[in-house]
């Protein structure tokens, strides 16, 4: 009996061991993973209406097709797109045809013996086609430069249209911010305007010093020209809003965005970044197609010619043969016109650097901004809801004699600049995710644009 309940007890034990060693090991995986995504504007209540992402997005890109920087991007992309077929096109032979009409306006020949010299007037039709054999590389080097001005133009209306989001984005929230703290800190100002009649009675009936009512006197002028400075940003931003949007600022909701903790993504590289490697590739074009300038060209052409076609027997023959030219000596200008292309090659080349570390940059801030605004959010939140009610229990307390009405139009007036800072750090957080996704080329997938 002794063994079996021994046997027992350490089972018992072995069993509880392992469920702890698995609790411990779900604990640390979920501890060690990346944080949870935040939804922006959920901590808070701003007074403001909300709109889902979906219909955020849809908002966005309904506005931004629409731009004229788009507009002339994509023009830019279809003009590159055109020039490319042209270049390719110059492989193919040239189909040529003149019509020769000479009429003889003076004549003054002193031979007898030259038949063309004595010849009256002519009338002649050719047909000629010519193909180049070999241009000195200038065709396949205009081809692949086409090819890199198409490229860069894709490249430019993407960035183009991914600096759009953000311009929308930024013009949407701010003119959405303002009209929401000068509402919110307008309603506060009529809450409070009662109450300086009654602080007024109650000095005049000698319950209070008249030092509060100056004293309250000052804090509401202040609460005031705060909430002035407002309504002149918010119609500051509004106006700005319609003209980018060419629509009336009717309903402000602040968007509801699924923001994930970011880290720098060094495989991803920046628009600009790669907008340089395109510029070099296109530089070193340039300089073969300098180069091609003087180097041999040779193809051949055949032409047919009938003679004078006004006559009922024409006479006619075809021709061919091949062309050839080459430049011999140039006096050191083609030597020189060389090299300040390969120098210009070599400078677009450093460029690719500097545009990298302007990315490593830019990435950077923003992913120190979406991080300072996830780790200060919280407690920002926090102070503004301890405000508000620090404010609904000092206007429940005005009416008591040996209560200062100083405090609540303080209270106020921090309620206010703390509502401003929670709703600045979540655009700041929006901003910097949506920036981050522009640095790295993701921006017009996150936003569902295809072209």
């Amino acid at each position: 009996m002794y063994y079996f309940f021994r046997n027992i007890f350490l089972l018992s034990f072995l069993l509880n061991f392992s469920f702890l060693e698995v609790n411990s090991n779900e604990i640390s995986s979920s501890t060690d993973g990346n944080l949870p995504p935040s939804l922006s504007f959920s901590g808070f209540e701003t007074g403001t209406d909300i709109i889902s992402e979906d219909d955020y997005f849809s908002f966005i890109k309904d506005s931004i097709i629409t731009q004229p920087e788009f507009l002339f991007a994509n023009s830019n992309y279809i003009e590159k797109n055109q020039t490319l077929k042209f270049s390719q096109r110059q492989r193919w032979p040239e189909i040529s045809t003149r019509i020769i009409n000479d009429h003889i306006l003076d004549k003054s020949i002193g031979e007898t013996n030259s038949l063309r010299k004595r010849q009256d007037d002519s009338f002649d039709a050719v047909i000629e086609i010519s193909q180049p054999l070999y241009s000195g590389g200038s065709i396949n080097a205009q081809i692949r430069k086409s090819i890199s001005d198409k490229n860069l133009s894709f490249v430019q209306r993407e960035d183009a249209l991914s600096k759009l989001i953000l311009d929308a984005n930024r013009i949407y929230l701010n003119a959405v911010k303002s009209y929401s703290l000068y509402n919110y800190g307008n309603d506060i100002v009529r809450e409070i305007e009662p109450y300086l009649n009654k602080v007024k009675e109650r000095v005049e009936l000698g319950i209070s010093d008249p030092i509060l009512l100056a004293l309250f006197s000052i804090k509401y002028n202040s609460l005031k020209s705060r909430v002035q400075i407002l309504k002149a940003n918010m119609n500051r931003d509004i106006g700005v809003f319609e003209y980018f949007f060419n629509m009336k600022f009717e309903s402000a909701k602040f968007p509801n965005i699924i923001i994930p903790h970011i880290e720098m993504n060094k495989d991803k590289e920046a628009y600009d970044v790669e907008a340089s490697k395109i510029l070099f590739e296109g530089a070193k074009e340039d300089t073969n197609l300098v180069k091609g300038e003087f180097r041999p060209k040779f193809g051949f052409n055949t032409r047919y010619t009938v003679y004078d076609i006004d006559e009922k027997e024409n006479d006619s023959d075809v021709r061919g043969g091949i062309f050839f030219s080459m430049p011999i000596f140039t006096f050191g200008r083609a030597s020189a016109k060389i090299a300040a292309s390969k120098a210009k090659t070599d400078a677009t080349r450093l460029s690719i650097d500097i545009e990298k570390k302007n990315d490593d940059v830019k990435e950077n801030e923003v992913v120190n901004l979406v991080k300072s605004a996830f780790n200060t959010r919280n407690e920002i939140f926090s102070s503004l809801n301890d405000t508000k009610d620090q404010r609904r229990i000092i206007k429940n307390r005005l009416d008591s004699t040996n209560f200062s009405p100083e405090s609540y139009v303080t209270s106020c007036l921090e309620e206010i600049n703390l509502l401003d800072q929670a709703i600045s750090i979540e655009i700041n957080m929006i901003e910097g995710y949506l920036s981050y996704l522009h640095q790295n080329q993701r921006l017009n997938n996150y936003m569902r644009i295809k072209l």
